[in-house]
């Protein structure tokens, strides 16, 4: 269903930084907590037209760390949730969006708030 994910290349920067304000070394992690972040926020994301040029692509099984059906549903919960189409198209035009917004969020984000976010989500766990 989704083979990759792709980034532009302002997120490719913001993963850049939050590798180096928070030490996560793997993109994928750091797209990880972009995207719930993002899905946390009841409102949907624009919709925006993605220049992809320069940017990054993360295979959807390195994204996901073996948790494909995990993620997958996320999108179509929310998805259901939002009143939105589940076919595959808007099912990646989705993922791409929360992830854009979920970025862009971390990286508006001190490295003082960044660090206690991501930990305090991962102690609620």
């Amino acid at each position: 269903m989704i083979d990759r994910l792709r980034l532009t290349a302002a997120a490719k920067n913001q993963l850049i930084t939050l590798k180096r304000k928070t030490g996560i070394e793997h993109y994928n992690t750091l797209c990880r907590h972009a995207l719930c972040l993002s899905l946390a926020n009841p409102t949907i994301p624009p919709i925006e037209e993605f220049n992809f040029n320069g940017g990054i692509d993360i295979d959807w099984r390195t994204f996901t760390g073996g948790n494909e059906v995990l993620y997958l549903n996320l999108l179509l919960v929310r998805l259901m949730n939002d009143d939105l189409p589940t076919d595959v198209e808007t099912i990646k035009q989705t993922l791409t969006r929360h992830i854009h917004r979920g970025l862009s969020y971390l990286a508006g984000r001190n490295e003082e708030d960044l660090c206690i976010s991501l930990s305090s989500s991962l102690l609620s766990l």
